[in-house]
């Protein structure tokens, strides 16, 4: 008897203490933890049925073969460099490296790297208005290099000269002919941006006595990548890379204190032979889009000038009625301007057109800063064009209208590069 009275108690303190730690009922029970804005974000990107339908899409296309698009017949060295990596997933690396290879064999005797090469016929091409093709082809091999792991490649012997040295001599070819020793930077033709036609002529693809040689943002940049590659290259090959490294400080000292006026790139700094440039048009206004896409790239701008850019690049593509913010440059150069007629007009093709190629790149360099929110939503335009026109088009009008090439291999190239890193930032949120 004495033994159940004295669990009693204890049973009923028992109660008690219970009833006090779960406040006496269960509406005390916290919700679930609210998910973050970055774990929302991963979670869209994750379950976007676009993003590996395009991939697929893209993929598709590149297997199919590395000409820059339907309408163009031949490999152009500034695209390929564009679509290698996808190349060489869809492809397989042997042909990438083929074709790479292709290029090194046909440098000419200064160095130089052709533009594009037609595989079928073996005839090639050379625009000398462009400053591009030599620092094209080495970001191309250093892509193929790093993916495959094929050292071999750069002591291949090519005409007696390994591929290491060709490469070299392609770089040399930029500092030996296109080089102002005043400025430390490289030139080219004046052009629109990343754009392959000078003004004075037409077609206007290749430097002549009418030319007005000029420094621009897109080719120093390119050249500054490239420049970061031959160091990676060169000591791939067990060779010295400190000449590289030298060259690649003194061009972001000097893009800096000449290109760079604290606000926006210059669009030229024109040489000897000066402007070609209307008096009534005021070029200091004209944004190079792609060309600061490409110098975010290379790590020329500080992380608030990046920020600055950013902003920039979207009221650039609101202020010009375009789709995206693929819009090559803002605001356009007049009508009339460019001889060449497919740069006649305002808005038309290098001239203002809406690119998905490069505009892809400035949706990277949003990612790779963190701005992953905003990536995602100026990529979405160019997806959905996609998606809209069952194709990747090489670049659009303001309003919309598809141009030039429908199966375009480098908007196609860039915009996977895009979901890829989109993809990879979601699966480690």
């Amino acid at each position: 008897m004495k033994k159940s009275l004295s669990v009693r108690p204890l049973m009923l303190a028992l109660s008690l203490l219970l009833a006090a730690c779960s406040g006496g009922n269960q509406s005390s029970v916290a919700p679930p933890a609210e998910p973050s804005a970055d774990a929302k974000l991963a979670s869209a990107i994750r379950n976007d049925p676009q993003l590996p339908l395009i991939r697929a899409k893209a993929k598709q296309l590149i297997a199919t073969g590395s000409s820059a698009g339907s309408i163009y017949a031949e490999v152009f060295i500034r695209d390929l460099n564009t679509f290698v990596e996808l190349a060489i997933e869809a492809q397989g690396a042997p042909i990438v490296r083929s074709q790479l290879r292709l290029f090194l064999d046909h440098q000419a005797d200064d160095g130089n790297i052709l533009d594009a090469i037609d595989t079928q016929n073996g005839s090639s091409y050379k625009n000398t208005v462009e400053s591009d093709q030599e620092s094209s082809l080495v970001q191309a091999v250093a892509k193929y290099v790093a993916i495959t792991g094929d050292k071999a490649f750069l002591s291949e012997d090519i005409r007696g000269v390994s591929a290491m040295g060709r490469l070299e001599n392609a770089m040399m070819f930029l500092y030996t002919q296109r080089y102002s020793s005043k400025y430390g930077l490289i030139f080219g033709g004046t052009r629109a941006d990343w754009g392959d036609v000078q003004p004075e002529d037409s077609p206007g693809t290749i430097l002549n006595a009418a030319s007005h040689p000029s420094l621009s943002i897109y080719d120093n940049a390119m050249l500054t990548l490239a420049l970061v590659d031959m160091q990676t290259l060169e000591k791939a090959a067990a060779r010295d890379a400190s000449a590289w490294a030298g060259r690649e400080r003194d061009l972001r000292s000097a893009v800096r204190a000449y290109l760079w006026n604290g606000t926006q790139f210059i669009p030229h700094i024109y040489l000897e032979k000066g402007s070609p440039i209307p008096a009534d048009f005021d070029e200091s206004r004209v944004y190079f889009q792609g060309g600061t896409a490409v110098a975010i790239q290379a790590g020329l701008l500080l992380p608030a000038e990046v920020d600055q850019a950013f902003t920039r690049m979207i009221k650039n593509k609101i202020d010009s009625k375009s789709g995206s913010i693929g819009v090559s440059l803002y605001p356009p150069y007049p009508a009339g301007f460019f001889k060449n007629p497919h740069m006649g007009s305002e808005y038309v093709y290098q001239n203002g057109g809406d690119w998905p190629w490069f505009g892809a790149r400035i949706i990277q360099q949003m990612i790779a800063r963190g701005q992953v929110q905003l990536a995602y939503q100026e990529l979405a335009p160019m997806l959905n064009r996609v998606v809209r026109d069952d194709a990747f088009y090489e670049w659009y009008t303001p309003d919309g209208i598809k141009q030039g090439s429908n199966d375009y291999r480098g908007s196609a190239g860039q915009l996977v590069k895009a979901i890829d890193m989109l993809q990879a930032w979601a699966a480690q949120h």
